[in-house]
């Protein structure tokens, strides 16, 4: 393990899960293998992220949301799309009932915005909402997605229970054949994530499936393999052994094309255990204890603030000389905390950089 478990990222499959939908063309890929006639309707190039969870307090170490405004490919208007990442172990049988009231809840919220707006009733429209539940738990979901499981009624008052679709994808339960073959990089990545905790031949063999995939996306998709490629990374460090990462991170850096090469190698390059190792070595050439001791909080320090440097820089963009600068002055507490935070953060502002 490393030498601090605070180097790993608490709730990676919560966290990293969230990290990778917040490509909107991650999202369409996703919606597009559980329904590929919905995805289609929707622009995902406009969609708009809306920095909202109702997720409650008690369940945020079980699950994880978010929120996305997409128009329609074609015509007015807009649809909700409203996903909530569901790990825990339970599967919940009340969750018709919970998406519905976060259903209601959005509508009220447009409600209200209309009546701020002085909008007349008669022009009010509210837009559909489409909710998808993502479930990364290993124990079989057998419970209703419906409100009506929870509801007994007669045949003759079926018709005054609340119907609503619930778009469902159980990772686990999902054939390998078909993420492997969705033909989108969220659907390589997520065969990764089922192999995540296979024995390391099997995980490396899907490693090399996935990275040879991600090497066939056209040049305008460039940012979401690069999205992509650091997830699998991440994957790696946070879910393998120290003693397997390296055999891993060779697999990635082998099957990437000879032009991307040395960018996944840099990538990989920024898990704090090859500096640690690296200032263990030159520790051990200075022949001095002190030396072995500066070089692993050195190396351990830099590799963590190069980390954090890749994954500013992959979700804000080109950060400035005074961004680096900060980062570059963290003390390792801070570099902790605001590697936690980065994956939820909106703007840099929030993180104090």
């Amino acid at each position: 393990m490393p030498d601090s478990q605070e180097e790993l990222i608490r709730e990676f499959a919560d966290r990293g899960t969230l990290w990778l939908l917040e490509s909107p063309e991650n999202l369409h890929g996703l919606i597009r293998i559980v329904a590929a006639e919905i995805a289609d309707r929707l622009d995902f190039s406009r969609a708009e992220r809306i920095n909202r969870s109702f997720v409650p307090d008690n369940l945020q170490k079980q699950e994880a949301d978010l929120l996305y405004r997409v128009p329609f490919r074609h015509g007015a208007g807009e649809a909700l799309v409203y996903v909530l990442l569901e790990h825990q172990s339970r599967p919940d049988r009340t969750m018709g009932l919970r998406l519905l009231s976060y259903m209601v809840q959005l509508w009220e919220t447009q409600r209200r915005a209309l009546q701020d707006a002085k909008t007349p009733v008669s022009q009010w429209r509210l837009h559909p909402v489409v909710p998808i539940v993502f479930y990364t738990g290993k124990r079989r979901w057998i419970s209703p997605l419906s409100l009506a499981a929870l509801i007994e009624a007669p045949a003759p008052l079926s018709d005054f229970v609340p119907q609503h679709r619930v778009l469902f994808l159980n990772l686990h339960e999902t054939t390998p054949n078909v993420l492997a073959n969705a033909g989108t990089a969220i659907g390589a990545v997520l065969r990764v994530m089922q192999a995540a905790e296979e024995p390391r031949e099997v995980l490396a063999s899907v490693l090399a499936e996935a990275v040879a995939y991600l090497e066939t996306l056209p040049e305008a998709a460039q940012a979401e393999w690069r999205r992509a490629m650091h997830y699998l990374l991440l994957l790696i460090r946070n879910k393998r052994e120290p003693e397997e990462r390296t055999e891993l991170y060779d697999v990635v850096v082998e099957a990437a094309e000879r032009r991307h090469k040395e960018e996944v190698q840099e990538m990989a390059r920024t898990d704090a255990q090859v500096l640690v190792a690296q200032g263990r070595r030159e520790g051990r050439r200075e022949g001095r204890l002190e030396g072995r001791l500066e070089g692993r909080l050195e190396g351990r320090l830099e590799g963590r603030r190069q980390t954090l440097l890749e994954l500013l820089e992959l979700k804000f963009g080109p950060l400035s000389e005074e961004s680096v600068g900060r980062v570059n002055s963290l003390s390792e507490a801070q570099l902790s905390e605001i590697t936690r935070r980065v994956l939820t953060a909106s703007t840099l502002a929030e993180l104090g950089l």
